[in-house]
């Protein structure tokens, strides 16, 4: 028995020392600690959750409604019926839903061609980077602006049709100010603005 106690303290004992020998030795630093983001980083963060968000609204719930309209239908004036909306409006919405929580980046949904007047550029730097993203699809924009005295990053991501909806929608909608896009066309530009200043 007095071996068996004499055993149990020494593993004890060995424990102790080792668990003090751990804690006293500095923890080796990480290679890559993330202490801040980037604006840029943050922008093409926000842009990939709100693009798969609404990409999977559009495929998995407006594409399977357009092909059995039996059921609810998706429409532009949801709100006075028995509709969902479509996905450019629920984007919209959970923009300003985000905005009402305090949330001091933003986020919008513009075109050079809306159906909307209001939905069009609404800054110069939203006109440029609409046009930029028009004419090169493949390349974001990015710049800083000054907007009510507080300086912002401002991103465009290019908004493609990716929905034949999409383009039939626009093409055939009575107000459109343009009526020839075709799938994977640019149709406009999400925009994300982060504030620069606190």
């Amino acid at each position: 028995m007095k071996n068996h106690t004499l055993i149990w303290g020494a593993i004890a004992a060995t424990g102790v020392a080792a668990l003090w020998l751990f804690a006293a030795e500095p923890a080796p630093d990480k290679a890559h600690k993330l202490t801040t983001i980037s604006p840029r980083k943050f922008a093409d963060s926000l842009h990939s959750v709100i693009a798969a968000d609404r990409e999977a609204y559009a495929r998995l719930v407006v594409e399977r409604l357009a092909v059995d309209g039996r059921h609810i239908q998706v429409a532009q004036d949801w709100e006075g019926k028995p509709c969902l909306p479509i996905h450019a409006q629920l984007l919209r919405h959970a923009a300003t839903g985000i905005q009402q929580r305090g949330a001091e980046f933003s986020y919008t949904l513009r075109s050079l061609w809306p159906i909307n007047p209001s939905h069009g550029p609404q800054t110069d730097v939203e006109k440029a980077g609409l046009e930029a993203v028009a004419r090169e699809p493949e390349a974001n924009f990015y710049t800083e602006e000054l907007l009510g005295g507080r300086s912002y990053f401002t991103a465009v991501y290019p908004d493609r049709a990716v929905l034949e909806s999409c383009v039939t929608c626009h093409n055939e909608h009575a107000a459109s100010p343009r009526r020839d896009f075709r799938r994977g066309d640019v149709m406009g530009g999400l925009i994300v603005r982060i504030p620069l200043e606190f």
